[in-house]
């Protein structure tokens, strides 16, 4: 039974509690699934907090915010409605469809798939740079500043695709919303200097943005009064539509930086990374009910047997995936810390040899076809997409994941006079750097990163 519900996607999970709740009288639900969340922003504090231009533009701004009427179609229709009419390749407007039914109720995707996990992953490089073109793309479609990781990010998009972008707020807004903190243009202005002071004694500090703009309270002002005409909700008004969504997908795992050391503590989901921070991996279940032995049938020995039964297969479950998240994200540091395109060598066996546990158990949670997905700083990815494969070094100590080798050969074949390199002539180079590989896995490779063989380039 434990085995049978870790195999188990939420829905189905949650039905047979459901079931087992209506045929057992000693089972009892004492918290109901938990209802989707709302994102808070840091930039809605600001907007509540500000005194500046505390008047009729800001009062009327709220106000919309609270009262907007729906606009009586989904976001999705209304930014299909504009992607239809426009000129785009059959791979474009594919992925741009996939990028739209991927956005939740505020218009982001933070919450939802990792626009990344949409890509086959067969040409790195051609899939990477039609991904981020098809981002912009709908990012200016109307919303503007819609198919964003965060209402940060969209506030940036915003600013940018504005016909008169003011330059102080688009600095401001590229990492610097903290100087907001309080909204305030005379403390704004002395954190804008502070910060220009401090960098230009910088050894070998290059310019800044700071350096070409007249740096004065009244800029500080006009910069403030532009970063709020912009709106960190753009799908206000919207329903979403959620029948075409992508897959049926249950985030099981959320894994979050937080600040300072510790150490490895699987039983509590602490992951140590630096002096800096550590990572916080916790179970979700918001989208099961929680359960209880009720006290008014502990007289029924069997029911209640079979009750605790039941809420060990679930402990078994959650203690599992905790462990195998864990587990996961120790081996992967490098890409909790800095995102897509730092992951390292990780197979399920090695998980399963690290928690002592059968392979198959790990396979369980991580199978391609499974529905089970963790939610990171950089989105939610599917479980086995922390899983590559890689070649071994030359002395056979340790794996070179297959991302770096792709990087490694695209580096080589970019250095003057190497861009006619064969298979074996590259092959042999590499072996050298330190990766035993062969020449046909090094075809395989070149094929991925879209380059033609050694007679057609």
């Amino acid at each position: 039974m434990a085995l049978n519900y870790l195999t188990m996607e939420n829905t189905a999970l949650r039905d047979e509690i459901y079931r087992e709740v209506n045929n057992n009288p000693a089972l009892e639900i004492v918290r109901e699934p938990q209802a989707s969340f709302r994102r808070e922003t840091s930039f809605d504090n600001i907007q509540d907090r500000t005194s500046y231009g505390s008047s009729e533009t800001s009062d009327n701004f709220q106000q919309l915010l609270e009262n907007q009427e729906s606009y009586g179609e989904t976001l999705q229709d209304h930014l299909l409605h504009q992607l239809n009419s426009m000129n785009l390749s059959n791979d474009e407007a594919k992925l741009c469809r996939s990028l739209i039914y991927n956005l939740d109720k505020n218009g982001f995707y933070g919450s939802m798939l990792s626009p990344e996990t949409f890509l086959a992953h067969k040409n790195p490089v051609a899939e990477r740079e039609l991904l981020e073109r098809c981002l912009k793309i709908v990012q200016a479609l109307d919303p503007i500043g819609t198919c964003c990781r965060t209402p940060e990010e969209s506030l940036l998009v915003q600013a940018q695709l504005a016909e008169e972008p003011d330059p102080l707020a688009l600095f401001i807004l590229d990492g610097h919303l903290d100087f907001l903190t309080p909204p305030e243009p005379a403390k704004i202005f002395r954190k804008l200097s502070d910060f220009h002071d401090n960098w230009n004694k910088k050894a070998f500090a290059g310019k800044t943005v700071l350096d070409t703009i007249p740096l004065t309270e009244q800029a500080a002002a006009d910069a403030l009064k532009f970063i709020l005409s912009l709106n960190p909700h753009p799908a206000q008004g919207y329903t979403t539509d959620t029948n075409n969504s992508q897959n049926q997908i249950d985030v099981v795992l959320t894994v979050t930086k937080e600040a300072g050391p510790a150490q490895d503590d699987f039983s509590r989901g602490v992951v140590s990374c630096n002096s800096d921070c550590h990572f916080q991996v916790k179970y979700s279940s918001g989208a099961l009910p929680e359960l209880r032995i009720s006290p008014d049938f502990a007289f029924d020995k069997e029911n209640v047997a079979k009750a605790q039964l039941l809420l060990n297969s679930l402990k078994f479950r959650e203690s599992t995936i905790v462990l195998q998240g864990c587990a996961i994200v120790r081996a992967q540091k490098n890409f909790f810390l800095k995102g897509p395109g730092h992951l390292s060598v990780l197979t399920r066996r090695q998980i399963a040899s690290q928690l002592e546990v059968h392979e198959s158990t790990v396979s369980r949670m991580t199978a391609r076809s499974g529905s089970k997905y963790i939610q990171t700083e950089w989105g939610l990815f599917p479980a086995w997409y922390f899983f590559t494969s890689g070649v071994s070094n030359r002395d056979g100590t340790k794996k070179i994941s297959s991302d770096r080798i792709k990087q490694k050969m695209s580096e080589v074949l970019s250095e003057p006079g190497n861009e006619n390199l064969s298979d074996r002539e590259l092959c042999e180079l590499l072996n050298k750097k330190g990766a035993r590989i062969a020449r046909r896995t090094v075809a395989k490779y070149r094929a991925q990163l879209g380059l033609k063989n050694s007679y057609k380039r």
